[in-house]
């Protein structure tokens, strides 16, 4: 079933987490699977993720205007930046992908992919009211020149796994009502109530339920 919310055409029933959890590996069509967690919450709360990540041994690396920095305390993450990259270093060893990473060095589905998990926290929008998605991602490896496939380090998938348990502390799984309209041709263009879970902090459900925040 397909919805709009004021424009936005979302699948009801399903949040972004569940669409990606029907997603398959299809090398050679350009697909590729990760694991994966989204949630809305706020910039004092992911550094409780970030300090799990430390705790873990990884280096934050954090991108800044076409560079990398990279730190092991948590005043590397600041307010103004809510995208960062956790590597650990056991992961980059088995990958023989040290750091820092060279400039051409790329982090997507490759080898360096294969050590780092992508983090951050939401963007909160007060002109328009807004408070936008973030996640934990982790890629489920990768193909080599040689047409080889390297899985994910087992290390990397319990880190991710001890900072998902974190999210979901932070976050709970907590059932939300929306408005939105419809696009189904028994109820073209009405207004539908649509009830779903998200991964949301108290602070931000809290802006959501009283003031009138949108989640994007």
């Amino acid at each position: 079933m397909i919805f709009t919310r004021k424009g936005e055409v979302r699948r009801c029933g399903e949040t972004e987490k569940t669409i990606y959890d029907f997603l398959i590996t299809a090398y050679g069509c350009g697909l590729e699977m990760g694991k994966q967690i989204n949630y809305w919450l706020k910039y004092e709360e992911f550094l409780k993720i970030a300090q799990t990540a430390l705790d873990c041994g990884c280096v934050i690396i954090k991108p800044s205007s076409g560079k990398r920095k990279y730190g092991q305390t948590l005043d590397i993450v600041t307010e103004d930046k809510c995208r960062y990259y956790f590597y650990l270093p056991e992961a980059g060893t088995l990958m023989s992908q040290q750091i820092p990473f060279q400039s051409e060095q790329m982090i997507g589905y490759n080898a360096a992919g294969n050590t780092v998990i992508e983090a951050g926290f939401s963007s909160i929008y007060d002109n328009k009211k807004e408070i936008t998605r973030s996640r934990l991602f982790v890629i489920s490896g990768y193909y080599n020149e040689t047409g080889k496939y390297i899985a994910r380090p087992k290390c990397l998938t319990q880190t991710y796994q001890k900072l998902v348990r974190i999210v979901k502390r932070i976050a709970p799984y907590t059932e939300i009502t929306d408005h939105i309209i419809s696009t189904q041709n028994n109820d073209y263009l009405q207004e539908r109530e649509w009830i779903h879970k998200e991964y949301i902090s108290a602070s931000c459900l809290k802006l959501k339920a009283s003031m009138n925040y949108k989640l994007v």
